[in-house]
């Protein structure tokens, strides 16, 4: 391989060594053939220009484009780190520059340790097909060349500026996967498949039924699944004759949601609430408020709590977790410094009722974490379940 920084290689090569042993410490990096994978592929070459990120006084994060002008060796080294990197900002309308910019992450680098601990929970054998759905940047594509080689590899991706920019760095390092532009839901829609595996890099709210067609029996689907409380579920599906079935893993995989998720306009529903908030009764509750930070309980809340959001605003010493639905529903928890919470909820729903029903039930089952959940993947429905695949939990996707 060949790069157009002189004597950058070098270096470069040395950071993957670091990068790898990193990765071998933290046991994301567990067999050879994926090792050799990281030390071949060179992440700089997908990490041109990407961002870093402060908050700012007003709470406002402001990005800062780092790229190989003016310091070559500041944007090699970060380009190595175990770090998720933002490299689109609004669907790339927001352009970088010599100054921070505010902007919504639309795309980016996902930290290598995650993208290494999927591929090899992927269990991936020599010669089988993969269908990757969201090329991004293109590293991970890249990762699965390597490994594959690349007339194993197919990749989707939404935007088409960024498949193009992919498919020109991955071909400078000598790899030429299948790349399609589209909507990663429906896979493969002329479809090179059917694949033995299918990987994820975006997370969806469900588990599309195209997928399921596009797997081949005996096959695996990784990926991991995000609901309206944002929290996320990471699953391996292994695919049977029409279903994949599969445990969820307690693992730290989160992606960039799907664009075609559709979450509600927050800003006129927050004003309501807080409006309403005013003249509402307040409830003594039982639920603490680390409770609802707990990742797993928001897991089993927003499986029977669908299309509620949640958000957090403090003002005048007071903390608030709010919830709010479409429907103008809502319910916030509110911590004071002296220690004491208050409950208040309006709309059409009782939505702290349902919060705290959902605390009870979660509660009662033993304070379940996400390796207590399965999923069963029909062309029709995704259903949740706990412990056995006969108690559902609740349907993802409504």
């Amino acid at each position: 391989m060949s790069d157009t920084l002189d004597g950058i290689e070098g270096t470069a090569h040395g950071l993957r060594v670091t990068l790898a042993e990193e990765l071998e410490r933290d046991g994301s990096l567990r067999t050879p053939q994926w090792r050799d994978a990281v030390l071949a592929v060179p992440r700089h070459v997908f990490l041109p220009t990407f961002y870093t990120a402060v908050d700012g006084p007003d709470g406002i994060t402001r990005y800062t484009a780092v790229s190989r002008d003016p310091d070559a060796r500041k944007w090699l080294r970060l380009a190595y780190e175990n770090t998720t990197w933002v490299t689109q900002l609004d669907h790339g309308t927001t352009r970088p520059n010599s100054e921070p910019v505010t902007g919504t992450p639309t795309s980016s680098s996902t930290l290598p340790g995650v993208v290494v601990r999927m591929l090899e929970d992927l269990d991936v054998p020599d010669r089988v097909s993969v269908l990757e759905v969201g090329t991004g940047t293109g590293y991970s594509t890249a990762l699965l060349c390597a490994r594959l080689g690349d007339q194993y590899v197919t990749s989707v991706e939404h935007d088409a500026v960024l498949s193009a920019a992919d498919g020109k760095r991955l071909a400078s390092i000598g790899y030429h996967p299948h790349l399609i532009v589209g909507d990663g839901a429906k896979g493969n829609p002329d479809s090179s498949g059917p694949y033995g595996r299918i990987i994820a890099t975006y997370s969806p709210n469900r588990v599309p039924a195209e997928w399921l067609a596009q797997a081949l029996p005996g096959g695996v689907i990784l990926v991991s699944l995000v609901g309206g409380l944002d929290a996320y579920g990471y699953v391996k599906l292994h695919v049977g004759d029409g279903e994949a079935q599969g445990r969820f893993i307690n693992s730290d995989v989160s992606f960039m949601r799907s664009r075609e998720t559709r979450r509600p306009v927050i800003g006129p529903l927050m004003r309501a609430a807080i409006q309403a908030r005013d003249d509402a009764g307040g409830l003594d509750t039982a639920v603490h408020p680390h409770t609802l930070d707990n990742p797993a309980f928001l897991w089993h809340a927003q499986l029977t709590m669908p299309g509620t959001t949640r958000l957090r605003l403090s003002a005048d010493s007071v903390a608030g977790q709010w919830f709010l639905h479409p429907d103008g529903s809502w319910a916030v928890l509110e911590s004071r410094n002296d220690g004491t919470t208050r409950a208040f909820q309006g709309g059409p729903r009782a939505l702290w009722s349902e919060l705290e029903a959902a605390t009870s039930t979660w509660l009662s089952n033993g304070r379940p974490g996400l390796d207590r959940y399965g999923l069963t993947v029909t062309p029709k429905t995704n259903t949740v379940w706990l412990d056995d695949p006969g108690n559902t939990v609740g349907v993802l996707g409504e």
